[in-house]
C-alpha cells in the first residue's frame, strides 16, 4: 500500500481525496501547523516522520486580485514552497504532485492550449504559480505538475464558489452580468482527483493539462450554473444573465481572456476521455440540495 501525504487538507482537492475509496492508497491529511510549507525544517522533519510515499500538494494562495496586493506572501506559498518541498521530496526519493494554473498562458493564441505552448503570465499570481510549476519540474523527473481551470464541486463548509455567488445572487433577485470574452474549462474536481491517482498509479512525471471536455465562456458558463440549479430544484426559475466584456467590472489586474486548454496529453495516458463537466456540476448542485 502507498502511503499519500495531502497537503492543504481544508481545501476543495483535498476534500475529494477524502471521500475517494481507494485500498491501494493510505492518505495523511496534516493541518498547516503540522506541515507548514513556509517552514522548510517542520516539512523535513514530517517527511521523515511519516515516510510517504507520494505527497500532494494541494495547498495554494489562489485569491487572484490579493496576490497583487500580498505579493511576499503569495509567493511564498505558490513559488518558494512548492520548490522547497520539491527539492526535500527529491532528496528523499519521494513523487510530488503539484497543481498549477491555466492563467500561466497570455491568452493571444485564442485556440486550445498545448502543454508545449509557451507560458507568458500577466498577474502576479500567475507567475507566481509559474515559478512554482517550473521548480517543481525541475527538481525531479518523478514529480508530476497538473493544470487545471476553473475548478469547482461540493464542499462541506466552502460556499464561496462561483457557484455559490450565482446562486445566491439569483435568489436575491440582483442583476447578473457575465463575460463573454472570457473563456477557459470547468473542471470537476472529483474528476481531477481521480486522474492524479490514474497518473500516480502509472508512476507518470511531468506536465500534463488536466480539464474536463469542453471550454466555455463565463457567460454561458452562467447561464448553464442556472438552467442546472432550476433542473435541480434549487432555484424556481433561471433569471436572465446579461453579456458584458470584462472591461465592464474596471479591474486594474491584466487577465487572460482565452484559457482553454487540451486534455488530449493526459486523455492519451490514462487511455479515456476525462469527460464533460457538466456530469460534474449535476451532482454538485445534488449535494447542494
Amino acid at each position: 500500500m502507498k502511503h499519500i501525504l495531502v497537503t492543504g487538507g481544508s481545501g476543495l482537492l483535498a476534500q475529494q481525496f477524502k471521500t475517494i475509496t481507494a485500498r491501494d492508497f493510505n492518505f495523511f491529511f496534516p493541518s498547516r501547523a503540522e506541515f507548514d510549507l513556509t517552514n522548510s525544517s517542520l516539512m523535513a522533519q514530517r517527511l521523515e516522520e511519516l515516510k510517504p510515499h507520494i505527497v500532494i500538494n494541494t495547498a495554494a494562495y489562489n485569491l487572484v486580485d490579493r496576490c497583487e496586493i500580498e505579493r511576499e506572501l503569495s509567493w511564498s506559498v505558490n513559488a518558494t514552497a512548492p520548490q522547497t518541498l520539491a527539492e526535500l521530496c527529491a532528496e528523499r526519493n519521494i513523487s510530488l504532485v503539484h497543481y498549477g494554473t491555466d492563467y500561466v498562458f497570455d491568452g493571444a493564441k485564442q485556440s486550445l492550449y498545448t502543454e508545449w505552448d509557451t507560458a507568458n503570465p500577466l498577474n502576479h499570481y500567475a507567475a507566481g504559480k509559474f515559478a512554482g510549476e517550473q521548480a517543481v519540474l525541475r527538481a525531479s523527473p518523478q514529480h508530476l505538475v497538473l493544470r487545471p481551470s476553473w475548478v469547482f464541486d461540493w464542499h462541506p463548509t466552502q460556499t464561496k464558489t462561483y457557484i455559490h455567488t450565482v446562486l445566491k445572487a439569483a435568489r436575491e433577485g440582483r442583476t447578473l452580468k457575465s463575460t463573454t470574452d472570457q473563456c477557459s474549462v470547468p473542471t470537476f474536481a472529483t474528476d481531477l482527483a481521480q486522474w492524479t491517482l490514474e497518473l500516480i498509479r502509472q508512476k507518470a512525471g511531468g506536465l500534463f493539462h488536466a480539464v474536463n471536455d469542453d471550454g466555455i465562456s463565463r457567460f454561458d458558463w452562467t447561464k448553464i450554473i442556472l438552467e442546472e440549479a432550476v433542473t435541480a430544484g434549487l432555484l424556481a426559475h433561471a433569471p436572465p444573465v446579461e453579456p458584458v466584456l470584462s472591461s465592464f467590472f474596471n479591474s486594474a489586474m491584466r487577465r487572460p481572456n482565452y484559457t482553454v486548454l487540451s486534455n488530449a496529453k493526459l486523455a492519451k495516458v490514462l487511455g479515456h476521455n476525462l469527460g464533460s463537466w457538466k456530469g460534474g456540476l449535476r451532482k454538485m448542485l445534488a449535494q447542494m440540495k
